[in-house]
């Protein structure tokens, strides 16, 4: 695994720096959409194509999800997928604002064994490994130690379809006054690594959830002590569902608002 694990920072650190090359030189005609809400630049897709055709190159056993090209390299016998988004925060980035990351993971038989997430702007590395914790350049990271949820900062993100973001309106509408502030910082693998680094104390994600965007910052938390279920309270894996993400000990009172708000 610690082949794997520097394979996979040295991956993510080049990838940030050629995002960086560009992150203040980006023209018009480079952005277009994906559908009515969601952008895509060329870099989201020149990057996409590096990280696949490394990994490609180095593991062509292992299955690859990304973001930009869907399933590569699909081996029906492979116990490893690695999940790939080469830059989760588009719109941050477009706008010249400082919240964007590449982001990639490690699954083992479906669940994450290994989770990188690099933010070039800020030069934040967050890693974690199954078993072995989780570190912001190479500091080991913790949950915060927040019990109460009226004390609380939480951030929620979504998907760019309507009822995702009608859900995630909801949750503002009503952790805004049941926490002490709730922000959306516009890329979710950050987000997740903020939970982890203790800088908030949960989050919430309304469904869909895509797999790219919170592989690793699940592992992350986790790894960090804190705790990932679904709205309903249930552990999994990489969820389809909504998920609740936190510091553990504000996790049942978060969940107390989702069911009784009918969020």
């Amino acid at each position: 695994m610690t082949v794997l694990k520097e394979f996979a920072i040295g991956l993510a650190l080049r990838a940030g720096n050629m995002l960086m090359r560009e992150f203040r030189a980006l023209a018009p005609e480079q952005i277009r959409f994906k559908d009515k809400r969601e952008l895509v630049t060329k870099h989201d897709r020149n990057v996409n194509r590096f990280l696949v055709s490394k990994i490609k190159h180095a593991y062509p056993d292992h299955t690859i999800l990304s973001e930009e090209q869907g399933l590569e390299n699909n081996k029906r016998n492979s116990e490893f997928m690695w999940v790939v988004d080469p830059l989760d925060g588009t719109t941050n980035f477009v706008m010249r604002h400082t919240f964007f990351t590449t982001t990639m993971a490690l699954l083992r038989n479906g669940d994450p064994v290994l989770g990188v997430i690099y933010a070039p702007y800020t030069r934040e590395l967050f890693v974690a490994e199954k078993g072995k914790g989780a570190s912001r350049n190479e500091v080991r990271m913790h949950v915060s130690n927040e019990d109460k949820l009226r004390s609380s900062f939480l951030c929620f993100s979504y998907s760019h379809e309507r009822k995702s973001l009608r859900r995630a309106i909801s949750a503002y509408q009503h952790f805004e006054f049941e926490a002490r502030s709730m922000r959306h910082f516009g890329s979710a693998s950050l987000e997740l690594a903020f939970v982890a680094a203790g800088r908030v104390d949960g989050m919430i994600i309304t469904p869909p959830v895509r797999v790219w965007d919170v592989a690793a910052g699940i592992l992350m938390v986790q790894e960090a002590g804190g705790k990932v279920t679904d709205f309903y309270g249930q552990p999994r894996r990489v969820t389809y569902d909504g998920l609740v993400v936190s510091n553990g000990k504000v996790h049942k009172q978060i969940l107390r608002v989702i069911k009784d708000k009918r969020i």
